[in-house]
């Protein structure tokens, strides 16, 4: 009779003590590369035209990430999630590697942002607790899932839509409830500790409280369809980007690639202003606190720098430029709907995120972290309503996705969409099966290839694939 009850404590105080580990490490070290990364951005606003070097800076980061551990070649924030849902490992030179050159990328004038490398480290460090603590493989996931809310906890500073948009972010339209509890944990005890070790954040509690009217509502709704489509803007532009430089590096060379990426940024630099290029975080406090816009196109200006830095060789993540993208949008819009613009550009940063990342819960909470209780019902609405307009987009392509009639009666019919190819997917399980027989692996591949010595071929790369997992 209390043997269950029994078990379900002892589960509890295990992922309490595990998350709380966890969230202590990558606490320390998101302070740590947090204020590393405040010092060089500090000391490059001293040199003049520090984007000039950004071709040759360009080249050298994308050389180090393809000749260092060479297993791991992309250290986004797209990259995390595809390793955690294809239950790669993550090695701690691959995680050093991510640390270093995302504050180099950053240093130099490359647009990208601060979450992938806290990401990353929050993953690697999970994945070596529990491969030294011999955990089962379905347990060492939700550690790394629990490192890499503490990762996203702690680089905001919102302990709470941090550590759920972990969660969110893995699996659209499927929360792992079990894991939340220790993702919670781990994203508060992270932001405890970086904020003990001095950490500043972003917080912008709103001087304006927006009255509830019928046509503050229908203000709020046009907002919403509007960052969708600033969203889906994002999402095309920045797969557009990866295509065409893609396309340089197979008929040219990779120096190539660099050389005309970092072209492309230094003369957005020069010729239009250097605030579209770094981290951005001068474009996201102006805005928020009120500040007039450099430029009404200044959201198109970011995510053209961040495409172009993240295509052409430069590491680090995107949720701090699509933050630069969502406020300079709010505010430019708020010339268009006479709402105070601090508003709309708070709005608009946690509205750019639901719909670009597929994550509108953590948003919407997000926008009370960030922003104070009296914009919730406001932010809940802009983001619902943007996550609706891009659909099945992300600005991850690794996430995944479950695809249905979205009827509570047809639920057992729904698949997950995983990148442009549909997979079957067992929801119960954190670890699905990968065996599969022979015979299946030649029904499967019948349909795509004709030839039947192109059929044992891949059957046999398939074969060779299983053994190795």
């Amino acid at each position: 009779m209390l043997a269950q009850p029994t078990h379900s404590i002892l589960h509890i105080a295990k992922w309490l003590v595990l998350a709380t580990l966890i969230g202590i490490v990558v606490g320390g070290l998101d302070a740590m590369f947090l204020k590393l990364l405040d010092a060089c951005i500090g000391a490059r606003n001293h040199v003049p035209c520090f984007y000039i070097a950004l071709p040759f800076a360009l080249y050298i980061i994308a050389l180090l990430a393809r000749k260092v551990a060479k297993a791991h070649k992309d250290y986004s924030t797209d990259a995390v999630i595809h390793r955690i849902n294809t239950y790669k490992e993550v090695s701690i030179l691959s995680v050093i590697k991510a640390f270093v050159l995302s504050i180099v990328t950053m240093a130099v004038g490359g647009s990208a942002g601060k979450e992938a490398p806290c990401a990353d480290v929050g993953a690697g460090i999970s994945a070596l607790v529990g491969r030294v603590l011999h955990l089962s493989v379905p347990d060492q996931r939700r550690l790394m899932i629990c490192g890499v809310s503490a990762g996203f906890a702690g680089v905001f500073g919102v302990p709470v839509s941090g550590a759920l948009f972990g969660l969110e972010v893995l699996w659209v339209g499927h929360m792992f409830y079990e894991v939340m509890f220790p993702a919670l944990v781990a994203g508060i005890t992270a932001f405890g500790v970086t904020s003990y070790l001095g950490v500043n954040y972003i917080y912008h509690p709103l001087s304006f409280s927006p009255v509830f009217s019928e046509l503050f509502l229908l203000k709020v709704i046009i907002a919403g369809l509007f960052f969708g489509l600033v969203s889906v803007l994002f999402i095309e532009i920045s797969k557009f980007t990866r295509v065409i430089f893609r396309f340089i590096t197979v008929r040219s060379s990779m120096f190539m690639t660099c050389m005309v990426g970092g072209l492309i940024l230094v003369l957005i630099g020069a010729f239009i202003s250097p605030l579209y290029l770094g981290l951005g975080m001068a474009g996201i406090d102006g805005p928020l606190s009120g500040a007039a816009l450099q430029s009404p196109f200044g959201f198109l200006y970011k995510i053209i720098t961040t495409s172009v830095t993240l295509a052409a060789g430069g590491i680090g993540g995107i949720i701090t430029p699509i933050f630069f993208v969502g406020a300079q949008a709010g505010a430019m819009l708020s010339e268009f709907l006479r709402v105070d613009s601090a508003t709309l550009a708070a709005l608009g940063v946690v509205a750019v995120l639901a719909g670009a990342a597929n994550t509108p819960l953590s948003a919407s909470i997000m926008a009370i972290e960030l922003f104070g209780a009296a914009i919730a019902p406001y932010a809940t609405v802009t983001c619902v309503i943007s996550f609706l307009i891009t659909g099945r987009q992300s600005i991850f392509p690794h996430q995944r996705i479950s695809v249905g009639s979205g009827k509570i009666e047809d639920e057992r019919n729904t698949q997950t969409y995983y990148g442009p190819r549909r997979r079957a997917s067992d929801k119960k399980e954190l670890m699905p099966s990968h065996t599969t027989t022979t015979a299946q692996m030649r029904r499967r591949l019948k349909r795509f290839w004709p030839g039947h010595q192109a059929r044992l071929a891949a059957i046999e790369r398939e074969r060779k694939r299983i053994e190795k997992k």
